[in-house]
């Protein structure tokens, strides 16, 4: 299959090319060199790849933000509606596998062959946290044989999702040992965490953490006992340690989402009815940051959140000006910064280990804190955080601990579509109805992608057998962890 037997690094997306430090660009300077043409190059170029193609306008701001209801649509609805375009999910498919992995599969392999494992290890976390993102999206997924191209593996068997777990683990385990290692790092060739090679061995154990408690509905022990792991392994402990992409927003590398939105000169997302309903119930101070007034403010005061799911005719007749956009944070600056994972998550992953009597931690104090976080985060201050807890329909309440915990989480995960979707899938909360025009059948809401066309016609075989395994692969059908 061609999209396996990966393509050359100079055929990657150009998003993949930005970095997002000004030290990158010395990179450049003797391309020949052997520590300049390895890894050097090729980790940026795939990390850049991975995240503008997850949390770019791609996976995210075109499906996954949609389906998990945070974000809607006012135009070119067609994905609100859960209708793809198969040369976009075709585009969705390679991008990740010919581009970001191709990279970071390279990284790997040259810098093993230098013997970096401050190199090695970075690049081996990244390709975890992207195959986390696309076996999350398509369920089975070719795995183990998906680099094997050399190998004479051009078409390469779909494993089981919980294969595909498994390996991850093993993968991000693997990596985490080796740090610190010997050798130098990326220096400030990393656009993560700018050479601070001890805080990827941070998000390695998180993203750890991430995964295990995605299992907790189809198989709890293995759940409790990834997560346990990593929470003893060591997880973020603070903002400063989670998992940031600073864009510089220099008109080469710009935030993927402003490319979209403000490049392109686009108008079609509106912040969904769901979450501002949710928000506006809560009391949440969120809110003008996640949102936007309408331009119309005169007219239509407040916040207006859209619908999902709205046929073209109900969501032009809305009005461009009378809803409200997006918040500038979150893909209107050309330097916003793109989060791959927070110090939040983390808290509320353990909180919900506390309450699920996983660990002895207190599930109250860390659901606190990680709605705390995550409010700092956007500069609000304490004061509108203590009145904001002190709510009744808030503070924790030990008999509805998981489901408060799985809201606030959804709501905290605004702007990770990706992360949002998936828990949503898990957890079921909040409960989420599908638009009028959606085209499920039955009409629910999407629970996965299809695979992609090309896949279907140039690796018939392995495709038709994991769509066999899974019981089927439409947009209703379900991945693995997400159990009825």
């Amino acid at each position: 299959m061609r999209l396996i037997k990966l393509a050359s690094v100079a055929a990657a997306p150009a998003l993949s090319v930005g970095a997002c430090d000004e030290g990158l660009t010395d990179l450049n300077e003797n391309p020949n060199a052997p520590e300049e043409g390895g890894p050097g190059l090729l980790f940026p170029q795939g990390v850049t790849s991975a995240v503008g193609n997850v949390r770019g306008s791609n996976a995210d701001l075109h499906l996954t933000s949609l389906w998990a209801q945070h974000f809607s649509k006012i135009q070119y609805v067609d994905e609100d509606w859960y209708q793809i375009r198969p040369q976009n999910n075709e585009a969705y498919w390679t991008n990740l596998y010919s581009g970001a992995l191709q990279d970071l599969t390279d990284a790997v392999e040259r810098a093993e062959a230098a013997d970096r494992p401050n190199q090695v290890a970075p690049a081996m976390i990244m390709k975890g946290w992207t195959f986390g993102a696309i076996t999350d999206l398509w369920g089975d997924i070719p795995f183990w044989e998906a680099k094997r191209g050399d190998e004479g593996i051009t078409s390469p068997v779909y494993d089981t999702q919980e294969d595909v777990y498994q390996g991850i683990f093993a993968m991000l385990e693997e990596a985490a040992g080796m740090i610190p290692g010997t050798g130098a790092g990326y220096g400030s060739a990393d656009p993560v965490y700018g050479g601070d090679v001890a805080r990827w061995e941070l998000f390695a154990n998180s993203i750890r953490a991430r995964h295990g408690m995605r299992l907790s509905e189809v198989d709890a022990a293995t759940a409790e006992a990834v997560v346990v792991d990593a929470l003893n392994a060591g997880v973020f402990e603070s903002l400063s340690d989670q998992a940031v992409l600073e864009w510089p927003g220099d008109g080469v590398n710009d935030n993927p989402l402003f490319n979209f939105n403000v490049t392109n000169n686009r108008d079609d997302h509106r912040i969904s009815a769901t979450m501002v309903t949710t928000l506006q119930g809560l009391n949440d101070p969120r809110l003008p940051i996640y949102a936007r007034k309408p331009v119309d403010s005169l007219t239509v005061p407040g916040y207006v959140g859209v619908e999902n799911g709205l046929s073209s005719d109900s969501a032009g007749q809305l009005g461009l000006s009378k809803t409200s956009r997006i918040g500038v944070f979150f893909g209107y600056d050309a330097d916003a910064p793109t989060i791959l994972m927070s110090y939040w998550e983390v808290l509320f992953i353990r909180a919900e280990a506390a309450a699920r009597g996983w660990t002895t931690e207190n599930a109250a104090t860390l659901y606190a804190d990680a709605i705390r976080a995550s409010m700092e985060y956007y500069g609000i201050g304490d004061a509108a955080i203590d009145a904001y807890l002190a709510q009744s329909s808030v503070a924790y309440s030990a008999a509805t601990g998981l489901t408060q915990i799985a809201l606030q989480k959804w709501i905290s995960l605004y702007g990770q579509g990706s992360e949002a979707f998936a828990e949503w899938r898990r957890t079921g909360v909040p409960t989420l109805e599908p638009g009028m025009a959606a085209i499920t059948n039955p009409r629910v809401v999407a629970r996965r992608l299809t695979y992609p066309l090309i896949e279907q016609s140039l690796n018939k075989a392995n495709h038709d057998a994991a769509v066999a395994r899974q019981g089927g692969a439409d947009l209703e059908d379900r991945v693995w962890w997400d159990v009825p």
